[in-house]
């Protein structure tokens, strides 16, 4: 396991293609290795190093095979040094990545999106505890627009853990249509623990939300000051977008949202954060271009 923030850390530990190929390799198999063809346990030594053979079907898998690593135009190497800055950044943009990697912007894109994929948050652990919940938008102004006013601009939901009334905990976030209540209370119903004391503010939408939740309350927003700490994340999410990456189509927007709840629920283990992206690269299948554009359609 690598975890540190230590440049010449990585550059020691990481020297060449083999030593990433062995660490990915490692990170891959770590619970044991299965085939994906015929669910044989058995493996013998594959055709490239570090890659495995199945002892019944033969088939042969590298570890780069079904991850964001496989068939790159450049060297793992560089792909490597690529996840370890935008791990130990509060994020890169795409065009900051291919100066870093000294690739083409269109390139870089694909792997920048690639990495954020990878960031989505499970579903497995549901918030707890006392959760407040409100909906934002971003982007522009808009004239005579204002509020929860249907307009041109990205709505999302935030729902975050307070921790004795004053610390945030984990929080998540996701894009929305509309404000309805069979767009929102599925989205709560996913993320959220059912014995969470689940507060909100007026908004009518939220009126039937203790038919969901029995600890369920509204509490008057006060222009805000009743949910400090979660606007306060909604304002270091809009800082973010603005100063890492200055502009995010619609198409996308999910995916700086699970980037930004990724990096912010491990806001106090930062040293780790490659590792557990590495992780999970290893471990969920890698999208092609085709696939992340209709992802995002």
């Amino acid at each position: 396991m690598f975890s540190t923030l230590n440049a010449l850390d990585f550059q020691q530990q990481f020297r060449d293609s083999n030593s990433c190929l062995e660490y990915l390799s490692e990170m891959k198999w770590k619970d044991g290795y299965t085939c994906r063809k015929c669910g044989c346990l058995i493996y013998t030594k594959g055709y490239t190093p570090f890659s495995r053979r199945c002892a019944s079907c033969r088939y042969d898998e590298s570890p780069t095979a079904h991850t964001i690593f496989h068939k790159l135009k450049f060297s793992i190497l560089k792909a490597f040094h690529g996840v370890f800055r935008y791990s130990r950044k509060k994020g890169m943009s795409s065009y900051e990545l291919s100066k870093e990697l000294s690739i083409s912007q269109k390139t870089a894109w694909l792997f920048h999106r690639k990495i954020q994929q990878d960031m989505a948050s499970s579903g497995k652990h549901p918030l707890t505890g006392e959760v407040h919940i409100d909906e934002f938008v971003t982007g522009g102004p808009e004239p005579i627009k204002r509020g929860r006013s249907l307009g041109r601009k990205k709505k999302s939901l935030m729902m975050a853990e307070v921790i004795d009334g004053k610390k945030i905990g984990r929080i998540y976030c996701t894009k929305i249509a509309n404000y309805k209540k069979e767009t929102i209370y599925p989205i709560i119903e996913r993320t959220v623990a059912k014995d969470a004391r689940v507060v909100t503010d007026e908004f009518p939408t939220y009126d039937k939300l203790k038919e969901k939740f029995k600890k369920a309350k509204q509490r008057r927003s006060r222009n805000g000051s009743a949910f400090e700490n979660l606007h306060q994340q909604i304002m270091n999410l809009k800082g973010w977008l603005r100063g890492i990456h200055h502009h995010c189509g619609e198409h996308h927007y999910q995916l700086y949202l699970d980037e930004f709840c990724f990096r912010t629920n491990r806001r106090n283990k930062e040293h780790g954060i490659f590792c557990s992206l590495m992780t999970r690269i290893a471990s969920i299948q890698s999208k092609t271009f085709k696939e992340l554009t209709a992802f995002a359609a």
